[in-house]
């Protein structure tokens, strides 16, 4: 497998903002970041959404309609796109605000141990799966309530191994019915059909979780994870949700949902040998985007270049956790 880097990493250099600059010399060229790293506390996009924060923490750039537990939904999706933001513009655990961020999402803990509330009180492995991630990103994977949180989502696996939306392993007419009246909202969660496949849009995601935690990563239930969603690679989820082949190949960053990309860096950090057949099969595919400018393109349609120098970013970073850059 030939790699070639020099023109992906000459044109982050020339058209990279600040952030990508920092990360580019940080994690693929090694060099001193202390300039950047400074500047960053002085970067518009950063300050720009710290002085949005909320009262409680969080972030909701909009209004709930209908029944106003769904106000919970949009502070959680936000909250958890602002904090990856951050992350990337070099905040760190320290700083007030992402304090105030880690608390308000630390609220949406259960006593059972997920974070719950991006679907009303339904059980959500995607969303939880998500705040474990970014919380362990600010360095929280020693904290107990981080690994209450990862002790749930292992004891909420199916019986091959993976994970689902446990909502989707019922009859939707079922499901339905459920929400029909006020007083339904307030049901215990459904829980899953465990005898039903894996998910692959959802244990791609608790599968970055898992890699996010040094000791999770090298768990048992993480190599069996890695294991299932190679399986998968290129083909059709069994579920409703992104289950169209072609999202294995709608590359973005920061990661959100599952695609190829955001895979091969979860199978990265969990060890998975360059050599392993399903690896090459999604390194060659992404191989082959790389365009005559030497970059790499997110595919969706509002992309914006931006977009694409941090897919080029995240990228570079898999190739070089596999050996294959030569710098």
């Amino acid at each position: 497998m030939k790699v070639n880097p020099n023109r992906a990493i000459e044109f982050l250099l020339a058209r990279g903002n600040l952030p990508i600059l920092y990360w580019l010399k940080k994690d693929i060229l090694e060099v001193p970041v202390d300039r950047e790293f400074k500047n960053l506390q002085k970067f518009a996009s950063r300050i720009r959404i710290l002085k949005s924060q909320k009262p409680n923490g969080g972030w909701c750039k909009r209004k709930y309609e209908g029944h106003p537990r769904w106000e919970k939904t949009y502070y959680i999706v936000d909250t958890l796109k602002n904090m990856l933001k951050l992350y990337n513009f070099g905040c760190s655990p320290k700083e007030e605000g992402i304090k105030k961020a880690i608390k308000f999402v630390l609220s949406t803990q259960s006593a059972a141990g997920d974070f719950r509330g991006a679907y009303l009180n339904e059980y959500a492995p995607t969303y939880h799966a998500l705040s474990l991630e970014i919380l362990c990103f600010f360095g929280l994977y020693k904290d107990e309530k981080i690994q209450k949180g990862f002790r749930w989502i292992i004891n909420n696996r199916q019986d091959d191994g993976g994970w689902v939306i446990p909502y989707r392993t019922i009859d939707q007419e079922q499901l339905k019915n459920r929400y029909n009246y006020e007083a339904q909202l307030k049901l215990e969660p459904i829980k899953p059909d465990k005898s039903q496949p894996f998910s692959h849009l959802v244990t791609g995601m608790v599968l970055r979780a898992l890699a996010a935690s040094p000791t999770w990563s090298k768990s048992k239930e993480a190599w069996k994870a890695g294991e299932l969603l190679m399986s998968r690679f290129f083909k059709a989820d069994k579920y409703n949700d992104r289950w169209l082949p072609s999202f294995w190949e709608e590359l973005a960053y920061p990661f959100w949902a599952t695609d190829i990309l955001s895979s091969l860096d979860s199978l990265s950090k969990i060890g998975f040998p360059v050599e392993n057949e399903n690896i090459q099969k999604g390194l060659n595919w992404i191989l082959e985007k790389q365009n005559k400018q030497g970059y790499w393109e997110a595919r969706n349609k509002k992309s914006t270049i931006e977009d694409h120098l941090w897919v080029t970013f995240a990228v570079l970073r898999v190739l070089k956790r596999f050996g294959l850059l030569d710098l």
